[in-house]
C-alpha cells in the first residue's frame, strides 16, 4: 500500500515542479519583448536565442541606428569581424555593444535562416572545446584547465574565486536593483527544484576584450588570463557584464546603440559601486573628463561614467538614482533621457530638467579644481588615488582649456563649436596693468549656457551662470582694482542643442574701454 501511495503521490509533484518551472520562467518576460514572428534557436552554439522580429518593429530599430547591418553578406563579415582572433571590431574591453549590434540584425525577417546557421558556425569554429564545468549558486562555469593553447586555461581555484564574485553582485543587484536576466533550469535534488542560473564561458577573448553578454544570450563570455586570473578585474568586469544583465531585466535589448550613454556608462558605474578599491572606474571618468565636448547621448559610452556619478552623488545617494533611473526606463517606454529628467526631477534638489542639470554638471568639471569648490561642484573621490595590481587610477584630471593672455591691447576673437551637451573651457591670465575686462560671446539663438569664474591664486572669487538656452549672448563685463583677479574662466556648454559661437576678449586700462 505504501509503495502503491509513492506511485500517485510523485507525478503530481513532478507536474507540479514542472508548472512551477514554466511560470518562473515565464515571469523572466520583460517589457524588453517586442513582437516577434518565431524564434530561432543555434544549434551548435547552446544559450542563443533569436526573436525574429516583425517587419514593422524591425524597421523601428532601423530608424533608431541605420548603422545595423541588413544583407546576408554584412551580417557575415560582421560576425567573422567579431569571433574571429583578431576581433576588428572590438576596441573596447566590454563587448556588450558590438555583439548587439549582430545579433540585433539576426532578428531581421529577411535575413534567411542559412546566415543565421553560418553565424552558428564562425562562434562554434572559434570557441575553445570547454569541457570542465563548476556550478556555484546562479551561475554554471564552463572553462578549460588543459588546452594546447595555454592562454584558454584557468585553475578551479580561478574559477571557485570568480564564482564568489559574481554570486555576490548577484545577490546585491537582486536586493537592490532587479534580478539579472537569466534562464531557469532543476538542479539534482529529490525532488528537483529550480535554480535562476548564467552560464559563464571562460577562454582567452583576443587582445581587447574583456568579456561580454547579450541580452540574447544566456551567457556570459569572461577573459581567461585578463579577468578570471586577474584578481583585480574578476572583480570589475565581473560587475560590469553582470549589470549589463540587470539592465536587460528592465527592458534594454542589445544592439540599441542609441542607449550606450547610459548601458556602458552604468555598467562602468557598477565597477565602482561593487569593486571600489580596484580603481579601474576612475580611469573611465577621467577619459570623460579629457574629452568634454562630447555630445552625452550620442557621442558618449564608458566615458559618460563621470556624468552618473555626479549624478548619483547629486541625487543624494548613488545606488537610489540610478535605480531610479533604470526603473524610470523600464515604465516610461525605454526613453532613457526621460528617465533621467524624471529622476532629475523627484531626487536632486531644486531639480529642474535634463538641460539645466547637465549645464551644472558641465559648470563642476571645471569648477571642481578650484581650491574653495563647494562640495556640491566636486566629485567625492576628486583626490582619490586607488591602486590594485600594481596599476594606479585616479585622482580625477583637470578638464582640458583653451589658456588665452589678456593683456592691455585691442580686442581679440576665437571661434569656436561646442557639441549638445559638451563643453568648451576658456582660461584669461589677466595681463599687467588691466584693470577692466570684456568677454563677450555670441552664438546661436538659445543654444548654449554659459558660465563665468573669477579666480585668484586658485581661489573663487565670485561666479555666475545663464541657465540652458536662456540667451543667444552672453556679456561680462568687469571692473578691477590691483591684482582683484588673477584669471577669468568662461564656459561655452552646448546646452541643449550646440553649434558655433564667438567669443571677443578685451583688457584694458580703466579710461579706455566702453
Amino acid at each position: 500500500m505504501k509503495k502503491k501511495f509513492r506511485v500517485l503521490k510523485y507525478p503530481v509533484l513532478f507536474l507540479t515542479i514542472a508548472a512551477l518551472i514554466f511560470v518562473l520562467a515565464w515571469s523572466q518576460t520583460t517589457s524588453a519583448q517586442r513582437p516577434t514572428t518565431r524564434a530561432y534557436k543555434f544549434k551548435k552554439t547552446t544559450g542563443i536565442t533569436i526573436p525574429i522580429a516583425t517587419r514593422g518593429d524591425f524597421d523601428d530599430r532601423l530608424s533608431l541606428d541605420p548603422s545595423i547591418p541588413q544583407k546576408k553578406d554584412a551580417v557575415i563579415q560582421l560576425a567573422q569581424k567579431l569571433y574571429l582572433p583578431e576581433r576588428e571590431e572590438i576596441k573596447e574591453e566590454c563587448g556588450e555593444g558590438p555583439f548587439g549590434r549582430l545579433f540585433i540584425s539576426l532578428t531581421n525577417p529577411d535575413i534567411p535562416d542559412a546566415a543565421r546557421d553560418e553565424v552558428d558556425n564562425i562562434i562554434d569554429a572559434n570557441t575553445p572545446s570547454l569541457p570542465k564545468t563548476y556550478t556555484s549558486g546562479h551561475f554554471k562555469f564552463y572553462y578549460t584547465d588543459n588546452d594546447l593553447n595555454s592562454n584558454h586555461n584557468v585553475t578551479l581555484s580561478e574559477i571557485q574565486a570568480t564564482a564568489i564574485v559574481l554570486n555576490n553582485a548577484w545577490s546585491n543587484f537582486a536586493q537592490n536593483f532587479i534580478e539579472p536576466k537569466h534562464y531557469i533550469t532543476s538542479i539534482g535534488d529529490c525532488p528537483p527544484r529550480p535554480r535562476k542560473m548564467v552560464n559563464v564561458k571562460v577562454y582567452d577573448l583576443g587582445s581587447s576584450l574583456y568579456g561580454a553578454t547579450s541580452s540574447y544570450w544566456n551567457y556570459i563570455m569572461l577573459h581567461s588570463r585578463f579577468v578570471v586570473k586577474d584578481s583585480c578585474k574578476r572583480q570589475s568586469t565581473s560587475a560590469h557584464e553582470l549589470f549589463h544583465r540587470v539592465q536587460y531585466s528592465y527592458g534594454y535589448v542589445s544592439g540599441n546603440s542609441i542607449y550606450k550613454w547610459a548601458v556602458e556608462g552604468t555598467a562602468s558605474w557598477a565597477q565602482k559601486y561593487k569593486a571600489p578599491n580596484v580603481g579601474d572606474w576612475m580611469r573611465r571618468m577621467n577619459q570623460g573628463l579629457n574629452s568634454p565636448d562630447l555630445t552625452l547621448i550620442s557621442g558618449r559610452a564608458y566615458n559618460a561614467c563621470h556624468f552618473w556619478v555626479y549624478l548619483g552623488q547629486r541625487g543624494n545617494g548613488e545606488v537610489a538614482t540610478i535605480k531610479d533611473v533604470w526603473s524610470n526606463f523600464k515604465t516610461n517606454g525605454h526613453d532613457m533621457k526621460a528617465a533621467v529628467e524624471t529622476t532629475i526631477q523627484s531626487r536632486v534638489p531644486n531639480g529642474s530638467s535634463m538641460d539645466q542639470f547637465v549645464g551644472w554638471w558641465n559648470f563642476a568639471n571645471f569648477y571642481k579644481d578650484i581650491t574653495n569648490a563647494s562640495p556640491s561642484f566636486d566629485y567625492e573621490e576628486d583626490e582619490l588615488e586607488k591602486t590594485c595590481g600594481g596599476k594606479t587610477y585616479g585622482p580625477l584630471v583637470h578638464v582640458p582649456s583653451i589658456k588665452r593672455d589678456l593683456n592691455i591691447g585691442p580686442s581679440f576673437t576665437i571661434n569656436g563649436t561646442v557639441a549638445p551637451y559638451g563643453a568648451d573651457y576658456y582660461e584669461f591670465k589677466i595681463g599687467r596693468g588691466v584693470r577692466k575686462i570684456k568677454i563677450k560671446c555670441t552664438g546661436a539663438t538659445l543654444n548654449f549656457g554659459y558660465a563665468h569664474i573669477e579666480i585668484k591664486n586658485g581661489m573663487m572669487i565670485h561666479y555666475a551662470r545663464t541657465p540652458a538656452g536662456s540667451v543667444k549672448d552672453y556679456d561680462f563685463i568687469k571692473t578691477i582694482g590691483i591684482e582683484a583677479l588673477s584669471h577669468v574662466a568662461f564656459i561655452v556648454i552646448g546646452n541643449p542643442q550646440g553649434g558655433n559661437y564667438s567669443i571677443e576678449a578685451q583688457g584694458s586700462p580703466l579710461s579706455r574701454i566702453e
